[in-house]
């Protein structure tokens, strides 16, 4: 379906004008556009993220597999899902943008089940049409590459308030229903070809295990699955945050999110320094989500579980590095450090 036909269907508006392109979409799978709405009852403007997936994939760094492709076109379908159902759920303090309307194919999705990298094949020529709220217009127009402590806490905090409101103690079989079984984009089971690609190593080694100790947790909860400090929208004065791109978006633990969003906003020496303190801000946060949202589960409990997983999820996502970029900057020393940190601590009656 034609974009501004959508949103004029979708939304009562008098014209519809395309202000900007925001972003193309990883390896040339559509792009995020601003537009601005005229009306008496429609907003002044609207974000709308199309998929339209390429008909020959390229990737920065190499990787145009057919499992990055149906992973990729996988993760839409289960972003649609988050819009149409889950977000309906988020808070204030945990925000994210308001979905007006979604389409695939000229029909809405609707939740069918976890996926998982083992779900039935996607149409190359799979699209959809996303319509969200504009974040800038709301009070959330300032992005950062890097974070000072206290922008990194605000970060956290709403990880934490994400991750309570979700809480679950050894949840049922088919929850979430529609997302990842499996959230994070780069745990083991999506990355084959990336593990393959790894030369041997006591990392390449324990990596089964690593991966096992992440998803075979007793607490699970929904994790972003993609918490970079890109996806994160800051208010002027950055004491508020909300968060975009929910397409990695899925059960786990929330340790996960944790780690990765610290190694993507502080260098090097920060990581070494803060990450502790950090750690313990995080389950200070998680603790009273839990309480505020009425959560009838130990947070004592899940912080004894998740807190020794801290070395544990860095390992495994430099698991992940080292497949698919092993120059990458975050290969650094602090990182080798955690890895080996963990993979000493590992139980040696798991191997």
């Amino acid at each position: 379906m034609d974009i501004e036909n959508f949103i004029s269907q979708t939304i009562s508006c008098d014209s519809i004008i395309a202000v900007e392109t925001i972003q193309t979409l990883w390896s040339g799978y559509g792009a995020i556009v601003r537009y601005r709405l005229e009306g008496q009852t429609c907003p002044a403007s609207i974000v709308v993220k199309s998929i339209r997936p390429p008909k020959q994939t390229q990737h920065p760094r190499g990787w145009n597999t057919s499992a990055s492709h149906q992973r990729k076109l996988l993760s839409y379908r289960v972003e649609a899902n988050w819009y149409h159902i889950w977000s309906k759920m988020c808070a204030e303090d945990f925000r994210v943008p308001i979905c007006y309307g979604l389409t695939s194919h000229d029909r809405v999705y609707a939740a069918v089940g976890a996926y998982d990298v083992h779900s039935p094949r996607i149409d190359s020529d799979s699209a959809a049409i996303i319509l969200l709220s504009d974040l800038d217009a709301e009070g959330f127009p300032m992005r950062h590459q890097r974070l000072t402590l206290e922008q990194t806490k605000v970060c956290i905090e709403w990880l934490a308030n994400f991750h309570g409101h979700f809480m679950q103690d050894s949840p049922q079989e088919n929850w979430p229903q529609g997302l990842w079984k499996q959230g994070c984009y780069w745990h083991l089971d999506t990355r084959e070809d990336e593990y393959l690609a790894m030369p041997d190593s006591s990392l390449k080694q324990s990596a089964h295990r690593l991966d096992a100790l992440l998803s075979q947790t007793r607490f699970k909860t929904l994790i972003h699955g993609d918490a970079k400090v890109a996806n994160f929208c800051f208010s002027e004065d950055s004491s508020r945050v909300a968060a975009v791109d929910f397409q990695y978006v899925g059960g786990g633990c929330g340790i996960r999110d944790l780690v990765y969003f610290i190694g993507s906003c502080l260098s090097e020496q920060e990581c070494r320094q803060h990450h502790a303190p950090l750690t313990s801000f995080y389950f200070t946060k998680l603790k009273q989500a839990m309480i505020n949202n009425n959560v009838s589960i130990s947070a004592a409990a899940v912080e004894q579980e998740w807190r020794p997983l801290f070395g544990v999820a860095w390992a495994d996502f430099q698991r992940f590095l080292l497949g698919w970029a092993p120059d990458h900057h975050k290969n650094n020393d602090f990182s080798r450090h955690m890895t080996n940190q963990a993979l000493n601590r590992l139980p040696q009656d798991t191997a």
